[in-house]
This record gives C-alpha cells, structure tokens and sequence, in this order.
C-alpha cells in the first residue's frame, strides 16, 4: 500500500469524523441518540435501511459465493427487495405507528413483560454475533487487500466503529450511512462499469463465461449434487421466503422508528427497495470477473480463511486506478457501521430501555434522569462493541467454516425461529400471552436437530430444509396455542387490542414529535457530499495517466451532482416555507379590513 491510499484513509477518517461530531449536536435525550428523535426523512431513513441490509459482508463472503456459483446468489438480494417490497405495501407505516424505541418494548405491548425480557436477553448474543460476522467479512476485504494482519485489523476497525456508534448515536450512524451510499454506489458503479468494459459488455461476459466452462456453476439454479444442495430450486423459494418474511415482522420494525411517520416510512421502503435492485445488479460483476481473469490472484490469497472471499478485493485492484482503492476499502468501512448498530447501539438501546427497568423495580434502584440514561447508553455501547471485537477475532480463527455458511447457519439456528411468532403476532390477534414463546420453543428444538443432524442422521441439513423446518414447527407452535386462547385474561385482550389500536393510527407528527429538522438534513449531507466529492476530484492531481484521471472526476462529479442537489432542493424548500411564514399576517390584514 502506497503513500496515497494511506493519505486518502486518513482524510476520509477526518471527514467521517466530522459527520459524527456535527450530528452529535442533535441528540438531546435517549430517544434522539436511539432513534433519531423520530424525526429522520424519508430519504435518509430509507439510505439508511438500505445499507443496513448489504455492509462489507455483500462484497467478501457474498462475492465469495458469487465467485464459485456465479448468479445464484442475486435470489437473496431480490428476496431483500421484495422483503422492502411488502414492507411498503402494509407493513412499514404499521411498523413506525408502533410508537417505540427498542424492538423489546413492542413485544412487551403485544405479548407481555416475559416475552419481552426473553428477547431483549437473547438480543445481546445474537445481535453481537451478527455484528462480530459483519466485522470479520470488513476485516477480509481490508487485510486482502493491504496484505495486513486480520487480527490487528478486528481490533483497529473495531475500535473506530465503537468511536462512532458512541460519539453521535442514531444521527451520527444515519448521516455517516447516507454519505457511505453516495461512495459506495459511485464507486461500484464504476467498478461494474470497468467490469463491462473489460468483458467486451455483457454479450462479451456471458462468452467468456460459456468458453471456461462455467455455464453450470453460474447457473441461477443448480442440480442439487452440485454444491450439497444449495442452489438449487429448493433452495431458492426457501431463501426467498426467509428474506421476505424476516423482513415482515415486530423485529425488524426498529429500521422505521427513526422515521417521522407512517407516510415517510411507506417511501423509506420504497427507496431501499429501488436501491437494493440496482445494487444487485452491479454488485456481483467483480467476483465474476476476478474468476475470469485474475482466478491465480485470488487463490493466491492464502492468508484467508477462504480465498474467494477476497474476489471482489482482488478486482478493484487490477481495475481501479491509484488511490481509489483506498476509498473503497473506506467505503467498505463506513458500510458496516449501520449494520453493527444491531450489535452496539442496538444493544444498548434493549438494556437501556428495557432491561434497567426491570432490574430498577427488582432492586429499587433510583430515578435517573434524561442526561444520566443517556451516559448509561454510550458506556454499554462501548461495552458490547467490545465483546463485538473479541467475537470477531474468535470467527477470524475458525478456518474451516467459509463466512457465507457462518452468515446462514446463524441466521437459521438463531434469526428464523425468533422472526416466526413476530410475524403471527401482527397477523392474528386471538391467542394466548405465551403464544410466541410457544413457537420459538418449537423453532428452536428443530433448529437444534439441524445443529446436531450430522451426529444424528450421520449428514447435516441444508439450509433450506433448516429454515423451512423451522418455519412449519414455530408456526405450529404459534396456531396450536390458539386453543388456549379462549383462557385469556381480560386485562391482556384489552392490551393487545390497544397494540393494534396504536399500530394502526397514523402519526399526527407535529402533535406527538413536535418541529421537524429536514432542513437542517438536506443542508447538512448537502455540503458534506460536496466536501466528500471535491476532496475526491483531488485525486485526479495524483493520476500516473489518462484513466486515473477520468475514475476520480467520474466519481466526483457523481457526488457534487447529488450534493448540488440536496443543496438546491434544501435552499428551495427553505424559501418555500419563508414565503408561505410571511403570507399568515398578510391572509390576516385582509381578514382585519373586512
């Protein structure tokens, strides 16, 4: 790595700093540092879901995937956008009426005090383990890059993004979120643009891919003999019922919380939507050529675990010119912050809000104040960052499990069995209090088998058969304690019907949130995509040749034009409201005269 892209990390740490100290000064209490005081716009709540859903993990452990079979892997990332598709169509205006800062709190108004403190304890291990994977899959892409050491990496990265969650809250974490999209998406843009062009288009890509033989392998859908059963129809409609309806459910109504109401939360959705199905479109072309071309470099990369997840690393090298590649392992970096907010923020958030009290009223502890919860928030962020790094460097030590199984097989042992009853508890509202444990007890045993079938049955599930079994048996155990229902007490039928009273009032936003703040956003990520696209056009002065002087300015021009807009669009509706402020006394002289 040479002097550049060290210069280009630093700068661009400095600035992403910048973003997290200007936006700290929006956080007054625990809910501006934990939702973004409800007042987020749609646009950036929308960004922000969006990179939420994708991190590094997309560019190593997916594009690992993608490396060995090719197209298979677009049926996630579509079963994602149709997830965000459902989610605009009923789900997302639901899910912001909600009216809550933590996940937990929802479970308690819709089940009770003992589902809610069930899942608020088993959020810390699951929230820290996906974001431990999160950092882990950041760490491969930066260390296949630079040739550094993964564990130092885990630590360092670690340690800035624990900065970050800490420092500036929700605001910090959706601000520096949006910024990251505009780099990101330019930059694999233009990757995917450099990809096409050196395949002769994508007429050219598809022969390149029929003349080494890989029509197979990159098939959309595989025998079943060909990669021990994924890829294959099977597995398709289970990935995509998986990504549709964990995306559909109490759990993951936290992604609209920061939104200012049911209308913005529809087209927070709609934009992420939009915004997944053209990633995916352009995402997956570098791995593919890196199998193509550069297949001796990747699987020279033997200080990985699994060298193909270093394909998408691998291309950017041959394809980017000097000092962009910088930025995109930068890139990569701030993706992942939104992400391990589930693991550090999200997780302060549950004790905070839900754990404290109990524990308040258990022991007797005392009052605390707005200002002293919000201290107790920052010092458990920086707590379970910590344990997020030490998990990391456990998963960087297992080399025998590539970080695409790792993805899956947690999210079907632990994801699946806890999203099913959240799903039935939205739909149906005549069951019992214990009806979601019900369903996560059946979950979890058959979760549990797949674990153990190699031991077992002498051969280990496939996921498909593993998210489909749970599915069926939690959604046995929620239907089956129907039966029970009619034993309900009134106190709890009164509760859950006041849950899906408040669920399907809309927000009367001035009312319950009060002023709103979107000038202050446009302008704000107006001028930071400005600084962020000039601070790039620079590059161009460093250029050895004609490309590296056109990448940067590509790039750059990308980012002044969405800044230029923000910025426009900020001063327009600035001197909109202006107008319509100064017409009340006028409209009331007239008024007056009469």
């Amino acid at each position: 790595m040479d002097t550049l892209e060290y210069v280009v990390i630093g700068v661009y740490f400095a600035v992403l700093i910048s973003i997290g100290l200007v936006f700290r000064t929006f956080n007054a209490n625990v809910g501006d540092y934990f939702k973004g005081g409800a007042r987020g716009t749609w646009w950036l709540v929308g960004v922000s879901s969006f990179v939420a859903g994708i991190s590094a993990y997309t560019f190593t452990g997916a594009a690992g995937a993608v490396y060995e079979a090719g197209w298979s892997i677009l049926v996630i990332y579509v079963g994602n956008a149709l997830g965000y598709l459902v989610n605009y169509l009923y789900f997302a205006a639901r899910f912001r009426q909600l009216r809550r800062t933590a996940g937990p709190e929802v479970l308690r108004d819709r089940f009770g005090r003992m589902t809610e403190q069930f899942y608020a304890w088993i959020s810390f291990p699951s929230g820290i383990i996906g974001s431990a994977m999160l950092l882990y899959s950041l760490a491969i892409f930066i260390s296949s890059v630079f040739r550094l050491n993964m564990q130092l990496l885990i630590v360092t990265v670690g340690a800035v993004m624990i900065f970050y969650s800490v420092i500036g809250g929700r605001w910090a974490i959706m601000a520096t979120d949006f910024v990251q999209c505009l780099i990101m998406m330019g930059l694999t843009l233009l990757v995917g643009g450099l990809c096409l062009i050196k395949t002769g288009g994508f007429s050219g890509l598809f022969e390149l891919i029929e003349q080494q033989g890989l029509n197979s392998d990159y098939s959309i859908i595989n025998s079943p003999e060909r990669f021990n059963g994924a890829y294959t129809w099977f597995w398709a409609g289970a990935m995509l019922l998986n990504c549709t309806l964990t995306a559909n459910n109490l759990g993951a109504a936290g992604r609209y919380f920061s939104v200012k109401d049911g209308k913005e939360a529809k087209k927070a959705a709609l934009l992420s939507m939009v915004l997944m199905l053209a990633g995916c479109i352009i995402w997956f072309l570098p791995p593919i050529v890196g199998r193509l071309f550069y297949a001796d470099q990747v699987t020279a990369m033997t200080q990985l675990s699994n060298p193909q997840e270093s394909a998408f690393a691998v291309a950017c090298m041959n394809l980017l010119p000097p000092g962009m590649i910088g930025l995109m392992a930068v890139a990569m970096f701030a993706a992942s912050i939104s992400s391990l907010d589930v693991g550090i923020n999200g997780c302060s958030s549950v004790f905070v809000m839900n754990v404290y009290p109990v524990a308040k009223a258990l022991f007797r502890l005392r009052e605390r104040s707005e200002e002293s919860l919000l201290r107790m928030g920052k010092l458990f962020s920086f707590f379970f960052g910590f344990l997020c790094i030490g998990a990391a460097l456990l998963f960087s030590l297992k080399k025998e499990l590539s970080l695409f199984d790792l993805m899956l097989t947690v999210t079907a042992l632990l994801g699946t069995p806890m999203a099913v009853p959240l799903l039935w508890g939205m739909m149906i509202r005549r069951c019992p209090r214990w009806a979601a444990m019900s369903s996560i007890g059946c979950g979890f045993l058959v979760s549990g088998i797949a674990f153990f079938s190699p031991e077992l049955f002498g051969v280990r599930w496939p996921f498909q058969w593993q998210i489909v079994g749970v599915w069926l048996a939690g959604t046995a155990g929620f239907l089956g304690s129907m039966l029970w229902a009619g034993g309900n007490a009134p106190e709890y039928d009164r509760q859950v019907e006041e849950f899906f009273a408040t669920m399907n009032r809309p927000v009367d936003f001035e009312k319950e949130v009060g002023k709103a703040n979107d000038l202050k956003q446009l302008k704000l990520l107006g001028i930071f995509s400005l600084v962020i696209g000039a601070l790039v056009a620079l590059l161009a002065l460093a250029a050895r040749d004609r490309f590296g002087v056109v990448c940067p300015l590509v790039l750059a021009a990308f980012m002044l034009l969405c800044g230029g807009v923000m910025v426009r669009a900020g001063r327009t509706k600035r001197e909109a409201e202006a107008e319509k402020v100064s017409s009340v006394p006028c409209i009331a002289d007239k008024l007056m005269e009469r």
